[in-house]
């Protein structure tokens, strides 16, 4: 049988030993804590690795899509859209643009007619009124109300000249109000008379505006269509509005690619 006091020179000659194992597990502790935090920072640094590759995958997404864009600009010789008063590009019944057919009364079979009509606008030699043309409807809707001496006057347009066609001279230009039926953009391009790539052509013709004078009211330049139409029984010349083939001017139009005195050729899009 073990005396205590022998118990207790035991347990003081193992002490060395037993300091020496909790000595290792305090290391074991420690150790384990350092590979926690390493492991944790780890982490931290993959995380910023992802956030840095989601980054930079957008950022090359945005940079194809700009040199696609620039591309395109290119490739369309750095003509922009071109929006133009006269041409109404609104949304129709169905949410599909609309836009005016100047010289014709029907739209291409790619649109639907809306209604076909008159050309009208402000008589060429008043200074006042409204400077652009219109789309007159013939099925006329009228009201109660009565006018005044100083009102504006709508008259009917003509063709001025026999630029637009032989024997077009003073007759009555026709319109027509047509709708897209599955494309969503319209534009017209002055200086040409095909579509850029990628877009439809509606119609091709003419640049038009007012005459060139001091005396004259200045009107809106409009495309009419180079196989333009007449109105029937609209030969006499009343004057009115008046359509004239429009020029180019070298100076500070840039002569190439225009020429001087050439007719500006126009053509409508749609995509």
């Amino acid at each position: 049988m073990t005396t205590p006091v022998f118990a207790v020179f035991v347990i003081l000659a193992r002490f060395p030993a037993i300091i020496g194992e909790s000595s290792n597990i305090s290391s074991v502790t420690q150790a384990h804590c350092k590979y926690s935090d390493i492991r944790q920072e780890l982490d931290a640094v993959r995380q910023l690795l992802n956030q840095e590759t989601l980054i930079r995958m957008l950022l090359e997404k945005t940079l194809k899509s700009l040199v696609k864009e620039v591309e395109e600009w290119k490739r369309n010789d750095g003509v922009l859209e071109v929006v133009t008063p006269n041409l109404t590009t609104e949304a129709g019944p169905k949410g599909n643009p609309t836009y005016v057919r100047w010289g014709r009364k029907s739209c291409n079979k790619e649109s639907k007619l809306i209604y076909s009509g008159q050309a009208g606008g402000t008589l060429y030699t008043l200074k006042g009124g409204a400077a652009n043309p219109l789309c007159l409807t013939f099925d006329v809707l009228w009201g109660n109300r009565s006018t005044a001496s100083e009102y504006g006057q709508l008259y009917g347009a003509e063709y001025e000249t026999d630029f637009w066609g032989s024997n077009y001279d003073d007759k009555d230009v026709p319109c027509a109000v047509c709708q897209l039926k599955t494309r969503k953009h319209i534009i017209m391009i002055p200086g040409r008379n095909r579509c850029l790539p990628g877009w439809m052509e509606e119609y091709h013709g003419y640049l038009a505006s007012s005459k060139i004078k001091k005396d004259r009211s200045r009107g809106f330049y409009t495309c009419v269509d180079e196989g333009a139409e007449l109105l029937m029984g609209g030969g006499r010349n009343d004057n009115g509005y008046l359509f004239y083939g429009v020029e180019a001017k070298c100076g500070s139009l840039k002569c190439p690619p225009y020429i001087d005195h050439k007719p500006i050729t126009c053509v409508v899009c749609s995509q």
